[in-house]
């Protein structure tokens, strides 16, 4: 029969306090995240000091040379993680999970993406080269393409155009009743009622009881809906229908493109000095966090209870205090890795990227690999060759393990190669394959094909008719 006994075990483990669990949490925020973050922990403790950051950010660079003296104490030579404190970021491995050995460029997180969507102006050039043949019309077009204000209405009266294209009033009439119905449909109106009225007829709905009805907004704005009903000849459910479709409409249908966001300001600098990779934190998106020491003082000649209050909240100030600290110094850490073994794209530009792993970086520096993934998921490093996604210097390589080449490299060379075409010579996906096999890569012609379509680049026929339409186009 088996005896119940009760024994006692001592063992080592880490235990995820709330302590740790935030200093994770920071350290996979952008500086303008944490800037938040300070901000909203500074809400529930008065003694926190949370300061913007120096500039506005994306101003200019800071001087690789003023933070020399406390980078110089922050990244030992040899590149060894201080281990004295147990917030050290080595053992932050508390996700399994993210423990994957790289970026590698065939996955979704780290693909190149696709083609930006066309702007708005690349949109209705892109229409007004297949809809007019003849140079006077297209002329006509782009002089009314200038004209339209952000809306999607023209600006400029009707007879001033045609002063300035030395075109007749017919000619522009003729030419702008097509762009109505250029997409979206209703740009490039005079009025309210013809914007909506060509978004009617783009759907083939332009029939009598709506012409009455748009001819009659201003009954409609003052809700005179028994007189609008019966001009329009509806009874009260075609009348009810009819609004319905008026309000899909869109009034202002120039005004949903929104032009591409700006470029995010880095979260670090590397500069070259005397050919060497420094690694700094950009001061500008960087905010300062300090400890209310007089606040402190005060409370401390309050009752105990005051007293008790206030050193609770001085030690989760200067806890937080270290694990942005720690958040720095292991920023500063992994991206002097990276960048040493990147010397080569710091110097010649991204055909010298060599593969990367996130385990080969772990292994440098002694984090643990879920911290260097935390680090690199999201940051922006501004580089000699501009600003670039750090998770960009991961990537797999092709070839033998004396001579591999980075992912990233060739993806840059099949985009050389497209843009370089001409309309006698363009190249199908196994010309590509070819020539990147005689510069010495080793690859298949499916994977010119997997990395051709994750840079948004048509294949071969799509490429060669765009040729033929801007041929066309231009005779």
């Amino acid at each position: 029969m088996a005896r119940l006994s009760l024994q006692a075990r001592q063992t080592a483990g880490l235990v995820m306090t709330a302590e740790l669990q935030q200093a994770i949490g920071l350290l996979q925020l952008s500086n303008h995240e944490l800037l938040a973050e300070l901000s909203l922990l500074a809400e529930a403790n008065p003694l926190l000091l949370v300061s913007p950051p120096a500039g506005e950010a994306g101003s200019t660079e800071p001087d690789s040379t003023a933070h020399q003296d406390w980078r110089d104490g922050d990244l030992p030579g040899d590149l060894e993680p201080d281990d004295s404190d147990w917030r050290d970021a080595a053992s932050w491995d508390d996700d399994p999970i993210l423990r994957h050995g790289v970026y590698d460029s065939d996955e979704p997180t780290s693909r190149e993406p696709s083609a930006p969507a066309p702007t708005r102006l690349e949109q209705f050039l892109w229409q007004i080269n297949k809809a007019f043949a003849q140079p006077a019309a297209r002329h006509i077009a782009l002089t009314l393409l200038d004209a339209m204000d952000e809306s999607g209405r023209l600006d400029t009266a009707i007879p001033d155009l045609a002063a300035l294209t030395g075109a007749s009033m017919e000619s522009i009439k003729q030419v702008r009743s097509i762009m109505l119905l250029f997409e979206p449909a209703g740009c490039f109106a005079t009025s309210l009622a013809e914007c909506l009225a060509a978004q009617f007829r783009a759907r083939n709905r332009l029939d009598p009881a709506v012409t009455t009805l748009l001819g009659h907004l201003d009954w409609l704005a003052r809700g005179e809906h028994e007189r609008l009903q019966k001009a329009c000849g509806l009874d009260s459910q075609d009348y009810a229908e009819l609004l319905q479709e008026l309000r899909s409409c869109d009034p202002r249908p120039g005004a949903g493109f929104e032009p591409p966001p700006p470029e995010p300001a880095p979260d670090l600098f590397i500069h070259l000095v005397e050919g060497e990779p420094i690694v700094a934190l950009n001061e500008a998106t960087w905010p300062g966090l300090t400890i209310d020491e007089r606040l402190y003082r005060r409370l401390q000649t309050a009752d105990r209870e005051a007293r008790g209050w206030a050193q609770e909240k001085k030690q989760e100030a200067q806890n937080l205090l270290r694990a942005v600290e720690q958040r720095a110094h292991s920023l500063l850490l992994i991206c002097t890795a990276i960048a040493r073994h990147q010397i080569l794209f710091l110097h010649d530009g991204i055909d010298a990227l060599r593969p990367l792993t996130l385990a080969r970086i772990a292994e440098v520096t002694g984090l643990h690999e879920s911290t260097v993934s935390r680090v690199t998921a999201t940051r922006m490093i501004g580089t000699p060759h501009g600003v670039v996604p750090l998770r960009r210097f991961f990537s797999t390589g092709l070839g033998d393990e004396t001579d591999q080449t980075s992912a990233e490299t060739i993806k840059n060379r099949i985009r050389q190669f497209v843009s370089a075409e001409t309309a006698e010579a363009i190249l199908s996906d196994e010309a590509i394959t070819l020539m990147l096999q005689q510069g010495g890569v080793a690859i298949q012609r499916r994977t010119v094909a997997k990395y051709r379509e994750a840079l948004g680049i048509a294949g071969s026929a799509q490429r060669r008719r765009d040729f033929r339409m801007k041929a066309r186009m231009a005779s």
